[in-house]
């Protein structure tokens, strides 16, 4: 059975699943991959536009408060230097903090409050910060001074000013992962770099969902089998299983994409699934003893 027919058929009712049987686990894992590049893509596109509207307001904010960025003999500044050095952007989830210089200033506060994100900006190195622990961070450097390339590091807070100080340095060249250092090519890979980043995450997480729910309810369906009734053989299991999951990943994109309250796409996909795989492994094993019956007459 093609995608579309198994992806139809199991929207509109279990009795498409006695005919998925026969299906390949390498089909069945084929099918299931389509379906989440169909929803992450889904996700995507729903989203982008909410996200690319924020970001536009983030980087005129910053270009409000910092002025242009100014390369030169001094190293990446901000025009506006008597501006304030801290900025709260994106409904206080990301913070922008300058430096001013790494020899004499200690790092602020830069996780304050809830943000677990934000830019770090000192005159010999701009880059980003996700944090990843209570004192643990991912920094990756979008331009800086220095006489190598510098990759993502994580870093601990007490570690993050030394690292900056010993890897960069106004005697060289500026790396720029740019064409232009400007707020509004600042901007655009930020935007790129949602699209990779939000595609991918989301395509490569479904998938590891399914698979790791699909192989454990495949596993404890097996050991809870009646003697004395047909019982689906471990492959079987998993091929209904991968396929029961097609209308809960459906259901549970609309959450991300439309941005819905109170329920993530991980909670609405493990409920629906549960609930869903219960109903066609009831009605597969009502439909095996019919044709086992059918038989022995």
């Amino acid at each position: 059975m093609n995608f579309f027919r198994a992806l139809i058929g199991t929207c509109k009712g279990t009795g498409v699943f006695i005919r998925l049987l026969p299906q390949s686990a390498g089909k069945a894992l084929w099918h299931l991959v389509l379906l989440a590049v169909i929803s992450s893509l889904f996700i995507l596109l729903c989203s982008y536009s909410d996200m690319s509207d924020e970001l536009d307001e983030t980087f005129r904010r910053l270009k409000e408060n910092f002025g242009n960025i100014i390369v030169d003999s001094n190293g990446v500044r901000p025009q506006n230097m008597n501006r304030q050095n801290s900025l709260l952007l994106a409904n206080n989830r990301f913070r922008v903090n300058y430096v001013p210089s790494v020899e004499k200033d200690k790092l602020p506060e830069i996780d304050a409050g809830e943000v677990n994100m934000g830019f770090l900006w000192t005159p010999v190195m701009l880059s980003s910060w996700i944090k990843t622990g209570d004192d643990k961070f991912l920094l990756i450097p979008y331009a800086y001074c220095s006489g190598e390339l510098l990759p993502a590091v994580s870093k601990e807070r007490s570690a993050i000013m030394p690292y900056i100080k010993d890897n960069t340095s106004l005697k060289h060249k500026l790396f720029c992962q740019f064409s232009a250092l400007n707020w509004q090519a600042l901007n655009d890979y930020c935007k790129s770099t949602y699209i990779s980043v939000s595609f991918l995450g989301n395509l490569f997480g479904t998938i590891f969902q399914v698979l790791f729910f699909v192989t454990m309810f495949s596993f404890i369906l097996n050991l809870s089998g009646n003697t004395g009734r047909p019982v689906l053989k471990y492959r079987e299991r998993f091929v209904i299983g991968i396929y029961a999951s097609f209308p809960p990943i459906l259901i549970a994109s609309f959450f991300p994409a439309f941005d819905l309250p109170f329920l993530s796409f991980n909670s609405v996909y493990i409920i629906c699934f549960s609930l869903y795989l219960i109903i066609v492994f009831t009605r597969l094993q009502l439909d095996l003893n019919l044709r086992a019956a059918a038989k022995l007459k």
